[in-house]
């Protein structure tokens, strides 16, 4: 058995795109965890790519699963080690989580947006919403504010389960906030907050499938947004931001997953951002660690798994990149209107 037949057995029947590589970040990760949300986690594969990697291991007597385990057989173990592998190695900084960055004076807002971060409305799949720990968006803000993205700018937010135009405003450093945003439950929870702690957010309902309003269109210096993992979708967003924003020098946010995303994806995404006049200035992975949504055993890739655990609220296993974009020429934007589904492609695996 080598690696290009298990491979080659994986790539049976997929939609998605599976070389070697993954086969080896499955078992490095199979080595360091028998928990199916670790393996995904450590792996860095796409779920999508993941589950017929993981089949083809089985099939050829290298994998078994168990008791909701995954368990590699001695003959897995051996191969490992002749293919010289060893278990997935997780070395991140107790004190930032890896993100490389601290709060700094976010830290004076902490308690008040986890209060009202807790009332929040539920996350649902209708808008593939799932968002991320109150931690996770205290830190999206200082590293704005500390890469000089925040502080006396005008930021817009697109979609905003995250509340991120909180956190932002309750520093009391942004010039402006502006939400555009398709859910009505957050539309006016935003509105709702922002009436109450005095914060300069103005929320708009919109629907990004539509082209931007006309006064929105290259009025601010930063923009903030976590995408859906569509091609089709993270495009869409992408191309909003960059629209929004005033030209050279102004800055935008994405999030991008390993989960939902092979490296084919994060070209394609990189192509376009460059042809957009922009370039990928910094890219922290695994930036953004995730709530697990109330809707987890009905995601598309539920029924693939092979093993089915639904992992506790606060287990996390689905993480993203924090990409920070500046535009450097133009922007280039034609914008579209965008019909139908926006949520999937062959490798979405949580909507």
């Amino acid at each position: 058995m080598t690696l290009k037949e298990i491979v080659e057995r994986a790539r049976q029947g997929a939609k998605v795109p599976i070389v070697e590589r993954d086969v080896e970040r499955a078992l490095s990760a199979l080595l360091a965890s028998e928990d199916i949300w670790r393996v995904i986690d450590l792996s860095q594969v796409p779920v999508m790519a993941l589950v017929q990697v993981l089949s083809a291991l089985k099939d050829t007597g290298l994998l078994d699963w168990d008791g909701g385990r995954l368990v590699l057989t001695p003959d897995g173990k051996r191969f490992a080690e002749a293919e010289e592998l060893g278990p997935r190695l997780e070395l991140k900084c107790p004190h930032c989580g890896g993100r490389g960055t601290t709060l700094g004076p976010v830290e004076e807002i902490v308690e008040k947006f986890k209060d009202i971060a807790a009332n929040r409305p539920e996350a649902i799949q209708d808008y593939d919403q799932g968002y991320v720990t109150e931690e996770t968006t205290l830190h999206r803000v200082a590293f704005m504010w500390s890469r000089g993205d925040l502080y006396g700018k005008e930021l817009i937010v697109l979609g905003d389960d995250d509340l991120v135009s909180i956190a932002a405003a309750l520093t009391r450093t942004p010039k402006k906030v502006v939400v555009l945003e398709i859910d009505q439950r957050l539309v006016d929870f935003i509105r709702d907050v922002a009436a109450k702690e005095g914060l300069p957010i103005e929320v708009v309902q919109h629907d990004l499938r539509e082209p931007l309003p006309a006064n929105i269109r290259g009025k601010f210096d930063t923009f903030f947004c976590d995408p859906t993992e569509s091609l089709r979708g993270f495009v869409m967003f992408a191309e909003r931001g960059i629209a929004a924003l005033r030209g050279p020098g102004a800055a935008g946010y994405l999030g991008l997953t390993h989960c939902e995303a092979s490296y084919d994806k994060w070209r394609e995404i990189q192509r376009f951002l460059l042809d957009a006049g922009a370039v990928i200035a910094e890219l922290r992975d695994a930036f953004h660690d995730y709530v697990n949504w109330p809707y987890i055993d009905h995601m598309r890739s539920w029924p693939h798994l092979p093993v089915h655990r639904i992992p506790g609220r606060d287990e996390i296993w689905y993480r993203s990149a924090l990409i920070r974009v500046e535009v450097v020429k133009g922007p280039a934007i034609e914008e579209r209107r965008y019909e139908g589904d926006i949520f999937a492609d062959e490798e979405a695996a949580t909507t």
